[in-house]
């Protein structure tokens, strides 16, 4: 059977639907698609039942996708399985609809084997997807939810951002898992655009499934997400352009009991727009992608912005995340350091490696992040010690010392450790003496008086000669946060006085 739609958007409209009759039950499903060059278009195909049965981003002129019974010869990011006959139906979306004047979708069903090859690489045996229930889209049935990889309590290597092929990375699973193991990496988080992995090559790595929700208006992750949460909806936009359909899909999330994390928030024109509450996150992305160009302006003034959200009395952990998309070689300058997975990598301290143990972990942020220098941060009040992410209680006697602690091995003797207390930089000291290649930690300590009154903290960053950022750590704090600040456009409002150095 051949089906073939040559279309395009309505004005107005970045969604379009497509319907096509499958009269007989089928083995497989070929989707061979023909567009104009450097356009965004996602689809999403549904069988009969309204399951989610495939995704794709296009990136190039043509393209074949592959859905059948064996996930052996199924493109990746398929519901592999028997195709049931009805009416089913495709869902394209453009986020730049006025260059996407037009899209040809041909589709192809038969039994037996496979006429054709995908262009992308099949899904694979290891699948984390099974048979959804009725009424559902797509679920995680088949991921290993209860997997421990260690009970080692320790600090934990990660990645909470990446791209494959699926969308827009350059990367299979494959060769992003190998990429990641010989980067000394415990743990990643795969977040393809608006899209969920179907499933991943078996690794000793803890993989981790999420989302990034991508729409015109700013980028978050859905970090341990369990199932499908609606991103397109039935009208003319999709639900995320929206602050009510933002909100819904943050609410979902929340509800599977996923972390949810706002991307590059100052990284233009990704940033975040949408004014919705910032109880809505749970964490941050403070550090993206260092290799690119804009992101190191972008990343001080989300460090900028994190003061002002703690001055304010609004507790979000920060996280980092890579975002790769390139091949390991490729770089965004000539000449520039290639974008890796692991660049930077979130260090994560946990009593265990499962999802469990980091979704909780990332919660109570538990976190330093880093492009090199491995950390050994904490804060000591007598013989109490407390980790980044860590409230000192009240009952402590303000009489006693503070002391703040940060080991670090593997740094430039050139490089050098700012203090943070309350948002301002209090201490700067040079790691100095040509120590800093030494394989054991080098230690610094700053001593912290604050008074009994009202919410204080304490972070640190290490930074390069040139003063480049090379970590951050979470901070260790003191005091009950009261939220003085309830939205997004609350928050912005407050920048830049903040950053002429007006208090507010």
């Amino acid at each position: 059977m051949m089906n073939i739609i040559s279309t395009g958007f309505q004005p107005g409209h970045s969604l379009a639907w497509h319907s096509f009759e499958m009269k007989h039950p089928a083995e497989w499903l070929t989707l061979h698609v023909e567009h104009p060059e450097n356009v965004w278009l996602q689809m999403v195909v549904r069988d009969a039942e309204g399951r989610v049965r495939m995704q794709y981003l296009t990136k190039g002129l043509e393209q074949t996708l592959v859905l059948c019974a064996d996930p052996g010869r199924s493109t990746c990011g398929t519901v592999p399985g028997l195709l049931p006959q009805g009416e089913w139906t495709v869902q394209v979306y453009g986020m730049k609809p006025e260059v996407t004047a037009s899209y040809r979708l041909s589709m192809r069903t038969g039994t037996g084997a496979p006429d054709t090859e995908g262009t992308l690489p099949p899904i694979g045996r290891n699948l984390w997807t099974g048979p959804a229930d009725p009424g559902m889209a797509m679920s995680y049935k088949e991921y290993p939810w209860e997997r421990v990889v260690s009970t080692e309590p320790r600090w934990y290597k990660g990645d909470f951002h990446m791209h494959t092929r699926l969308t827009d990375g350059k990367q299979t699973p494959a060769e992003l898992t190998a990429q990641a193991a010989g980067q000394g990496l415990d743990f990643m988080v795969i977040t393809e655009h608006n899209f969920l992995t179907t499933g991943w090559p078996e690794t000793e790595l803890l993989v981790i499934p999420g989302t990034e929700v991508t729409s015109s208006k700013g980028h978050f992750n859905i970090l341990g997400i369990r199932e499908w949460i609606e991103p397109f909806g039935d009208g003319s936009q999709p639900v995320f352009e929206t602050v009510e359909g933002m909100v819904s899909i943050l609410q979902a999330a929340r509800e599977q009991g996923a972390v949810c994390s706002m991307n590059h928030p100052e990284l233009v024109p990704w940033e975040w727009q949408l004014d919705v509450r910032l109880d809505a996150f749970d964490t941050i992305e403070i550090w993206n992608d260092p290799t690119y160009p804009d992101n190191t302006d972008a990343t001080e003034k989300a460090l900028q912005l994190w003061d002002v959200l703690w001055a304010h009395g609004v507790i979000l952990w920060g996280i980092g995340g890579s975002d790769t998309h390139n091949l390991p070689h490729e770089s965004y300058e000539p000449g520039g350091p290639p974008s890796v997975v692991g660049d930077p990598r979130t260090c994560v301290w946990s009593d265990e490696l499962s999802v469990q143990g980091m979704m909780s972990a990332i919660r109570q942020g538990h976190v330093y992040v880093t492009r090199g220098p491995e950390l050994d941060p904490f804060v000591a009040v007598g013989e109490r010690v407390f980790r980044p992410g860590e409230c000192i209680p009240s009952e402590i006697e303000s009489e006693e010392p503070v002391v703040c602690h940060l080991g670090i091995r593997g740094i430039a003797a050139d490089a050098s450790v700012r203090w943070m207390v309350d948002g301002v930089t209090v201490s700067e000291s040079r790691v100095g003496g040509g120590k800093g290649g030494s394989e054991d930690f080098l230690r610094f300590s700053y001593d912290v008086n604050w008074p009994n009154e009202g919410l204080h903290w304490v972070r640190a960053e290490v930074r390069d000669a040139e003063g480049g950022l090379l970590a951050f750590t979470n901070p260790v704090y003191k005091g009950q946060p009261v939220p003085a600040l309830a939205t997004w456009n609350e928050l912005k409002s407050k920048l830049e006085p903040a950053a002429a150095g007006v208090a507010n």
